[in-house]
This record gives structure tokens, C-alpha cells and sequence, in this order.
């Protein structure tokens, strides 16, 4: 027989799971756990010390120097309008304009990371009737695990990376 599994939450709280939950109350639970979205999210800082470090506790630099679909991210968060459909051709013209060279990577590499962002629900998606265009725009989730910074601040992250 299968033992139940003790989980700590990040804010103290404890949550037993049992074996036997069906799947309809594992859904239950995990809506309950998601339904404070601006409560943080931990992330592993060094898996080798055991260490966590909370989304909204990382800095500027943490951010951009972490990968480069969290740079992606930084970048839509800061120069993409709300509720705005873009596509990654957009998104490449826009960095160019703003860096005056490629940062991000080109169009192909931008749609593989904007399609990575959607499976982690930041992003919405649609595509054309024909399927060949896709389409997308930054979700609230986006919005709330990712700083709002000046340009200035951004492009100083950008000059420390040459």
C-alpha cells in the first residue's frame, strides 16, 4: 500500500496527499493551491545546496542572465502592449529597433521560445484559419512574475552581456 506524501508549502502551510485522491479532487486541490497567483513561486536556486529563491525576489539581472526564454519574457513583459497580438517577426523587428542588433535571437528562435512560454501558460495563442500564422499575447501571468523596468535598465543589461 502506497504511504501518503507530506507537502510543506513555501508559506508554512502543510498539505497531506493521500494515494487514493481521484483525479477530480487532485484538480480541487491544485485550483485551491493556484488560486492566489501573486503569492511567489519558488524556484531552485542551486539543486545541490537545496536552496529556493522566490519569482519575485530575483533581481533585474537574475532574470536576463538565467536563460534565454526568461529573457524573451523580460523583453514582451517591457515592450509589448496588453491584449496586443503579436507574432515573432514582431518581436524580432522590435528588438532590433530597441538594440540595434539581434539580442534575442532570430524569428525562429524567438517562435521557439514564445511557443515554450504558451505551454507555461504566459502567453495566449490563436493561429489562422490556414494554420500558418500564429499569433500571440502576454497573459496576466506573464504580467505578475515579470518586472516592469525602464528601457534604460534593460538596455543596461543588454551592454553588460557584449
Amino acid at each position: 500500500m502506497a504511504k501518503s506524501s507530506v507537502i510543506t508549502l513555501p508559506n508554512g502551510t502543510t498539505i497531506e496527499v493521500s494515494p487514493d485522491l481521484t483525479p477530480d479532487q487532485i484538480t480541487a486541490m491544485i485550483t485551491a493551491l493556484t488560486a492566489n497567483p501573486g503569492a511567489p513561486v519558488p524556484m531552485a536556486e542551486n539543486p545541490t545546496e537545496g536552496g529556493e529563491v522566490y519569482l519575485s525576489e530575483r533581481t533585474l539581472d537574475d532574470i536576463w542572465n538565467s536563460s534565454k526564454k526568461e529573457r524573451v519574457a523580460l523583453f514582451l513583459r517591457n515592450f509589448v502592449s496588453d491584449n496586443f497580438w503579436f507574432q515573432a517577426t514582431d518581436i524580432m523587428d522590435q528588438q532590433l529597433q530597441e538594440f540595434s542588433k539581434i539580442v534575442l535571437g532570430e524569428t525562429s528562435a524567438i517562435g521557439t521560445y514564445l511557443a515554450r512560454l504558451f505551454e507555461g501558460a504566459y502567453l495566449d495563442k490563436r493561429k489562422t484559419p490556414n494554420g500558418r500564422t500564429v499569433h500571440y499575447r502576454i497573459t496576466a501571468k506573464l504580467q505578475e512574475e515579470y518586472p516592469l523596468v525602464t528601457t534604460h535598465e534593460i538596455k543596461q543589461l543588454v551592454i553588460q552581456k557584449i
